[in-house]
């Protein structure tokens, strides 16, 4: 049996054939950097550049294609929102649920003194609480940041009522959207969020190198950029320029890959991205309910398929994640995330921080005997086969 990839919360695998070759032609046939040149290929690059934007911008709802920036991925978007925000004296909010990409550098400006840190807890389940966020807030509170959906147990955080506090608050919000994108729908105008960082690889089924950062109109003249160069605009003026969204996109952008994101976008909107949208959701209520039966094994996350995304994370009693995903691999030629997923702070709120978890992420080219195989397996290695 050929391998099975079954790690697409980690990157998106195999990818539609439009966004391969969207990534090749504008290699072979553009070849030119986007803004930088009046020539006709140059103009070809800005215009594949600027249509992905748009795309990106409907996608999530955003009022306008110029508050989008483009990054290298999630993890720059969020570094440059966190760190380009927030200053001396200020106080932040995340949660034991989040991902190193927003801890790491809130821990980093804790750390050094600059701010003042608060990680509330969550349920057995992943979920936050709002009313956690709301008693966390005080009158130093600038940002508070949450990952829409966990990478590790799936949970969807009530971001919207987090959002609604954080506007009555007068403090900043920040959306992780990594797990989210392109699996639900994004509205920021009924989210409420202040900034959301999401990648192009794994929902929106892009090329890896691709990132998007969205800033609300209100905030963008409050976050300073991380990375200062050329932009292809304002050649004259040695300072960086202040208008969206080139004040965050210095040095040249990677536009084959932006390219590629693009038509993963259009996928996604597609009636056929749609239905294969669907097709994976019920491959993961087939591959929990096939878990479930198998003694030996515990699911950790919610219940309701409603209330999780495209990810199942489990343990088999007596193999640690790494072992178990060795077996899946060699014996099996199954490809499964294990270990504790850039999220420590939430292994150790399950307790799972010793031997980590095994992550099972379905995605649209995955198929019922895929999730058939991968279910005997499980059971093979807990004894139950």
């Amino acid at each position: 049996m050929s391998q099975i990839y079954l790690d697409n919360a980690a990157t998106s695998w195999p990818k539609p054939e439009s966004v391969y070759r969207a990534v090749e032609d504008t290699m072979r046939q553009v070849g030119a950097p986007s803004g930088r040149a009046v020539y006709a290929a140059a103009g070809a690059a800005n215009d594949i550049v600027e249509k992905t934007r748009q795309s990106v911008a409907g996608l999530i709802n955003a009022s306008s294609k110029n508050q989008v920036v483009f990054t290298a991925n999630a993890t720059d978007a969020l570094s440059t929102a966190i760190l380009g925000l927030l200053k001396p004296g200020d106080h932040a909010i995340t949660s034991v649920a989040d991902h190193n990409s927003i801890l790491r550098p809130l821990m980093h400006l804790q750390q050094t003194g600059v701010i003042t840190l608060t990680i509330v807890d969550c349920d057995d389940t992943g979920r936050v609480s709002a009313s956690d966020i709301e008693k966390a807030i005080d009158d130093k509170t600038r940002l508070v940041a949450i990952t829409h959906a966990s990478n590790v147990t799936g949970t969807i955080q009530p971001v919207a009522a987090i959002g609604d506090i954080c506007k009555k608050r007068d403090v900043r919000f920040l959306v992780d959207a990594a797990q989210s994108i392109g699996h639900i729908s994004i509205d920021v105008e009924q989210i409420g969020c202040d900034m959301l960082a999401a990648t192009g690889h794994k929902g929106l089924l892009g090329p890896m190198g691709t990132g998007v950062l969205y800033l609300s109109e209100s905030i963008v003249d409050h976050v300073s950029p991380l990375r200062f160069g050329g932009t292809g605009s304002q050649h004259a003026d040695a300072t960086q320029p202040t208008q969206m969204p080139k004040k965050f996109e210095a040095g040249s952008l990677n536009v084959p890959a932006i390219a590629g994101l693009g038509e993963g976008v259009k996928f996604v909107h597609s009636e056929v991205g749609e239905a294969m949208q669907q097709h994976s959701d019920d491959l993961m209520k087939e591959l929990r309910e096939g878990l479930t039966s198998i003694n030996g094994v515990k699911i950790f996350g919610p219940v309701e398929e409603t209330s999780r995304t495209g990810v199942i994370s489990i343990s088999i009693n007596g193999f640690d994640s790494q072992t178990a995903a060795g077996i899946l691999d060699v014996e099996f030629e199954i490809q499964i995330r294990s270990g504790f997923h850039c999220a420590p702070l939430m292994h150790k709120r399950l307790g799972t921080d010793k031997d980590g978890l095994i992550r099972f992420s379905p995605g649209p080219f995955n198929t019922s005997v895929d999730i058939e195989f991968a279910v005997g397996a499980v059971a093979e290695i807990a004894g139950n086969a």
